[in-house]
């Protein structure tokens, strides 16, 4: 299998070393004239996909920013997750220090990462290409064409991403090779940075072959993605420039009419030219399959490898650990390389878990939550909490005849079997309580009654305390488990079980987006019978196949479960023919006063056409949530504020939205409020105080005071 490449750059030395895609190749002691021939300048262009991996090394520098929060995501820490003041108030703030990675940060150790040092690789690279042109880049106009592609695709996949963050940003487009002590970097508007991406993702596009031998290098498809999604964004703010609220006429890029038929145009190149959507959704991030055999489906991927010593600064790819809950307390299940590290930084809203609004015929739901974990302890030394004797009484007087009976204080988990399940159910679908605090292993589910008493319960732990929301206990949760890594440490070696060193490829890019993207466009348009179409494409590949196995947890514990055929409800829970039928898409979904679109618990007050764009974005949610790319879309759409506070309770201000439990726990569990501070201003980050203080006129000294105020974003 071809090997992969990894690169350390030093930046501002212009110092390189650097992973071929081919050969193992280290270099060190270099100065500017190794990029003066064709090999050296070719491993300046390979080392440049180093920034792929940004959203994925570390939850300090972009991880944090583009996964939460979100309507469907959140950070599980509550300072992040409630949009806290110390955490997102200030240009010292928590997330100020990420911001200032994404841009670009050095220490005595490492040479500067993020995007400006990126960038200015990028413009060094493109400076040779044009200026010095060694070898084939002299002689060979298509290889020249085709890496000056690559470098303006890379360096405009910087742009894009940090001016998602911060709106306007420098537009640097010429290379700095030495250190002056002059850093003048005036702010370039939103629109005349897209005006450059554009042209230059137009250029790659032109000039990329639909293919490449090497994985992970850039094709027209991939091109064609980005430019779709840029086109679509800049049409998406266009109206925006009279908005009357200020973090919307932050997003106007330009309006430009032809925008929207440019965004059906490549994105249609792009589902043209790769052929289809992998079958099977779960093929997409099963480790078995997508290392070794990557569907055309994902369209770019940043690479990481076994060899670690090739994967950079971090090790690897670090969201192995991120999006992991904890599964090991009181469960007999020690950590494991098949289920991962779990460092729980990331999970699912509520909103997130009840956007998949058919789980019994949506496959995505269960394709992308470990909704099970089996003991894999001995019982000598399995942390198994113990039966209590009211929960063995009343299992011993509802198990069913073939299971054994209980005696209080005898560990309940058996080795080998089920530990630990996960419920997402809504109160009209609650649990009785004594039951679920009464079986043989660990049942979490979001609501329980009390038979005895009426009450509602929200997110009861096994000793009866809450969890959740505001509450000081970290609940155990239903994990996303597209990153899970048998692999992690650089094999399947169980030795490796704690290790933080990611070696799967990450996907940023994939076809099931372009659809998506198509299908908004149509549906601005006026095409809503396209977009219907577009979306259908997914939702065919969603739904469960004939002869597919559902899981036992959905058959079993579902409520909708008790609707299927009795043939299905028997073990192995085979599905008998394909349910897309019962989740095909049609214009009543997004229609209001319809049953289709009430189901789609749209935010209020919305148009035909505003429930369009919002159903665009469930969509989004259930087919990639997790994967990285929600903050940015809703960010560009101009509506991530709104789906905030109405979907996501712990960043939300807003009050009497959600249920009551009968457990608020001092107003932190679930008193029917939300538990933050999200304003619309937070859309947009923080420019952060260590990137400001370096700040100069064109002269070298310091901006003053007023200079400083004005660079910085509104609210802050």
């Amino acid at each position: 299998m071809m090997k992969k490449y990894i690169v350390s750059l030093m930046i501002l030395a212009s110092l390189f070393s650097c992973q071929d895609f081919l050969e193992e190749e280290q270099v060190s002691s270099l100065t500017q004239n190794y990029y003066n021939n064709e090999g050296g300048l070719d491993a300046l262009i390979k080392g440049l996909y180093v920034y792929a991996r940004v959203k994925h090394e570390w939850d300090v520098n972009g991880a944090r920013l583009v996964e939460a929060e979100t309507d469907a995501y959140m950070t599980t820490a509550q300072d992040w997750s409630r949009v806290t003041n110390a955490t997102y108030g200030s240009d010292v703030s928590s997330v100020a220090g990420n911001v200032n990675n994404f841009l670009g940060s050095a220490n005595s150790n490492y040479a500067p990462m993020g995007a400006y040092p990126h960038i200015n690789n990028c413009n060094i690279a493109l400076d040779q290409i044009d200026n010095v042109a060694p070898g084939r880049f002299g002689t060979d106009e298509e290889f020249k064409n085709q890496r000056k592609a690559e470098v303006l695709f890379l360096r405009s996949w910087a742009y894009y991403l940090v001016s998602n963050q911060l709106g306007d940003v420098p537009l640097l487009l010429e290379p700095r090779r030495t250190d002056e002590g002059i850093y003048y970097y005036p702010k370039t508007s939103l629109e005349e940075v897209y005006n450059q991406i554009i042209s230059d993702v137009r250029f790659a596009y032109e000039n990329l072959p639909e293919s490449q031998s090497d994985r992970g290098r850039i094709t027209k498809w991939a091109a064609g993605h980005f430019l779709s999604k840029l086109y679509l964004n800049r049409a998406q703010a266009a109206d925006f420039q009279n908005s009357s609220e200020e973090h919307q006429r932050m997003l106007y890029k330009g309006s430009v009419g032809t925008d929207l038929d440019s965004v059906i145009f490549y994105s249609s190149e792009v589902i043209a030219g790769v052929g289809g959507l992998a079958p099977d959704y779960w093929t997409l991030f099963n480790p078995s399959v997508s290392e070794t055999d990557p569907h055309p489906e994902v369209l770019w991927a940043a690479q990481f490898d076994t060899n670690l010593g090739l994967n950079g600064r971090f090790g690897g790819n670090r969201s192995c650990n991120y999006h992991t809950g904890n599964y090991t307390d009181q469960t007999g299940v020690t950590r494991a390389m098949a289920y991962g590290r779990p460092f729980a930084r990331f999970k699912a809203t509520d909103w997130g878990y009840d956007n998949y609004n058919d789980k019994i015929n949506d496959s995505r739901f269960y394709k992308t939550f470990q909704s099970e974990y089996i003991s894999n302890m001995p019982t000598a030394t399995s942390t198994s909490y113990t039966w209590s004797e009211s929960a063995a009484a009343w299992w011993n007087a509802n198990k069913p005849a073939d299971e054994p009976e209980v005696a209080a204080g005898e560990k309940r988990i058996k080795p080998g079997e089920r530990a630990l399940i996960f419920l997402e159910n809504s109160m009209e679908d609650a649990l009785d309580s004594a039951m679920v605090m009464s079986l043989p292993y660990q049942f979490m589910v979001r609501w329980v009654v009390s038979a005895e008493t009426g009450n509602y319960y929200y997110r009861l732990f096994i000793d009866g305390s809450s969890m959740g929301l505001a509450t000081t206990r970290t609940a155990p949760y239903l994990s996303s488990n597209k990153y899970v890594d048998p692999s992690r440490g650089g094999s399947t070696d169980e030795a490796n079980f704690n290790s933080e060193a990611g070696t799967r490829d990450a996907i940023l890019m994939r076809l099931a987006e372009t659809y998506l993207i198509r299908a908004e466009a149509y549906g601005r348009t006026g095409q809503y019978g396209l977009a219907v179409d577009d979306i259908n494409v997914l939702r065919q590949r969603a739904s469960y196949k004939g002869g597919e196995n559902r899981p036992d947890v959905l058959v079993e514990w579902e409520p909708d479960a008790e609707s299927l055929p009795d043939a299905e409800k028997v073990p192995p829970y085979t599905v008998g023919g394909d349910t897309y039928s019962e989740i095909m898409v049609t214009e009543n979904h997004f229609t209001p006063g319809t049953p289709e679109a009430d189901a789609e618990d749209y935010i209020p007050n919305l148009s035909k056409e505003e429930m369009f764009i919002h159903f665009i974005y469930n969509e989004m949610a259930r087919e990639h949530l997790s994967e990285g790319i929600g903050w940015d879309a809703q960010h560009n759409a101009g509506i991530l504020y709104e789906r905030i506070i109405y979907h996501n309770q712990m960043a939300s201000d807003m009050a009497g939205l959600w249920p009551v439990a009968t457990n608020i726990d001092n107003g932190n569990g679930q008193d029917g409020n939300g538990k933050g501070q999200m304003q619309p201003h937070h859309t947009f980050r923080p420019w952060p105080d260590a990137y400001l203080s370096l700040l100069t006129d064109e002269n070298g000294t310091p901006i003053d005071t007023e200079t400083r105020a004005a660079y910085q974003n509104p609210g802050y």
